[in-house]
């Protein structure tokens, strides 16, 4: 790296090269950092302006055997787009354009953006409900929201990419065209097989929809997650509905301090219909049930709702603003589940939440639920863009899960290093009051670097056949991370 002549890429790069100094003044660091430490500082950060910056990167790195990372919002739970020597930052990638074909957009366009832009148009891209997640990242891990249940991924949108391989050739990766490649990009593609220059997406109709909201005091949590548990998964895919469990940074503060629950989501359907889809839930929550709240969103308000923009009570969201000049630290683990956690389970887990709390340290537990379109069936959802039903075979192997639930613990920008590390310890526990209930697997978006059996947890049987695509798309590892995969030794080509 040291000895390298970087002049004949940069003397033609279109885009800006950023010294280390000044990461802090540009905002390319993250509002949270994972792994407890502060992210590294890179010798070289490119943030290409175009298709043809990515190319002779990928040209001249390949050249040199540079190995390198690639980052589209930066908003990975193991940072692992930003630990690298030399970062290609895909951020200014953000052209869309909405045509008979669909959305094509470049991998920086952010969630919210992309929402905003569809919904002025009437129609919706399903997405995940944090307005600043670049598409580029999002749609290469998998990918949910809150109208997964009723459209599937996020990458089960996505009918094309743009791809730049290692070595800069661009191929363009469809069901018709380098078809294993765009088979290993939808779910397992992050940082792995080459740099995703352009997506095109099938859209959906912009539609009204029904907001839910309940909150109830921490002595009605374990009666809710048996209920919720019992329900949320099996219920009708235009449901969807999530638990958050979360305890703030201040326990002594009488008002945000003691642990809460709520459940919140959307129901697709039209006014008439909602009774009768919320009906099973009014009849299991019992008297539970007079906490619940619902809104009716027009089109537009509930496109904002749905990618993050307004809270779980309909209300503007706090949005934080970048440049970032410096970060906190988050801890996450995650985990699927097959079958519904037993009572001592669920009560280990809840007593664990609420003990040995600390000041300045949020904690938070998410239940998210499968099935529907996630199992891979066709829901009967309404008609594309393209007028085909999204893509179904995808490197995404979490099929047969109930439901997922995540672990995640926040401290501040200022924590020490001991409330770090409690933290830390935290959401390992957390996990692991319930580990013997799950399946082993960990969704690839919430990327766990304290997994011993990572490959495995992530991509399950579909290993084999990605690490032989590793090999034929970037056997040096070129494109490299703590999780990388690595190739077939048997498929290696000689250089």
């Amino acid at each position: 790296m040291q000895d390298l002549d970087w002049a004949p890429l940069l003397q033609r790069w279109q885009g800006h090269v950023f010294a280390p100094g000044e990461r802090g003044e540009i905002g390319v660091g993250k509002q949270l950092a994972a792994a407890g430490r502060p992210l590294p500082t890179s010798a070289l950060w490119l943030r290409a302006r175009s298709e043809s910056d990515v190319r002779r990167a990928l040209e001249f790195l390949a050249r040199h055997e540079q190995g390198f990372a690639v980052r589209s919002g930066g908003h990975c739970f193991a940072d692992l787009s930003s630990h690298a020597e030399v970062v290609l930052d895909l951020s200014e990638l953000r052209r869309m354009e909405l045509n008979l074909q669909g959305l094509r957009a470049g991998p920086g366009v952010g969630a919210s953006e992309a929402s905003a832009f569809l919904t002025s148009r009437g129609r919706l891209l399903p997405t995940g409900g944090c307005p600043g997640v670049a598409l580029g990242g999002l749609s290469l891990v998998g990918g949910f929201g809150l109208l997964g249940r009723r459209h599937g991924l996020v990458c089960e949108q996505v009918q094309a990419l743009r791809v730049a391989l290692p070595g800069g050739d661009l191929v363009e990766a469809s069901a018709n065209h380098h078809a294993d490649l765009f088979w290993a990009l939808r779910g397992a593609g992050a940082g792995q097989f080459g740099v995703v220059t352009e997506l095109l997406f099938d859209t959906q109709p912009a539609q009204a929809l029904n907001v839910v909201h309940a909150r109830w005091p921490w002595d009605c949590a374990a009666a809710v997650i048996e209920a919720w548990q019992a329900l949320a998964p099996a219920a009708d895919p235009r449901v969807n509905l999530e638990l958050a469990l979360s305890a703030g940074d201040d326990p002594e503060d009488a008002d945000e301090g003691p642990p809460q629950i709520e459940l919140f989501g959307v129901v697709l359907a039209d006014a008439e219909a909602v009774p009768a889809l919320l009906a099973p839930w009014r009849r299991a929550l019992g008297s539970l049930a007079e906490a619940l709240c619902e809104w009716r969103l027009p089109a537009a308000a509930a496109a904002s709702y749905l990618c993050g923009r307004l809270d779980r009570r309909c209300e503007p969201a706090w949005q934080p603003s970048q440049p970032y000049r410096e970060h906190g630290y988050q801890f996450t683990k995650s985990g699927f589940f097959a079958q519904r956690l037993p009572a001592s389970a669920i009560a280990e887990l809840l007593a664990h939440f609420a003990a040995d709390r600390r000041y300045a340290q949020h904690r938070e537990l998410e239940f998210i639920p499968w099935g529907g379109a996630y199992t891979g069936a066709c829901t009967g959802a309404e008609t594309p863009t393209s007028g085909k039903r999204p893509q179904a075979d995808c490197a995404f192997s979490h099929r047969d899960a109930q439901f997922m639930v995540r672990h995640t613990a926040v401290v501040g920008a200022r924590s020490s290093a001991e409330l770090r590390a409690h933290a830390r310890r935290w959401a390992q526990a957390s996990r692991a009051t319930v580990a013997t209930a799950g399946n082993g697997r960990v969704y690839q978006g919430y990327a766990d670097l304290e997994l011993p059996q990572w490959a495995q947890a992530y991509y399950g049987a579909d290993l084999p056949r990605l690490r032989a695509l590793k090999s034929r798309h970037d056997p040096w590892m070129l494109m490299h991370h703590a999780q990388a995969l690595t190739p077939s030794f048997q498929d290696l080509p000689t250089r």
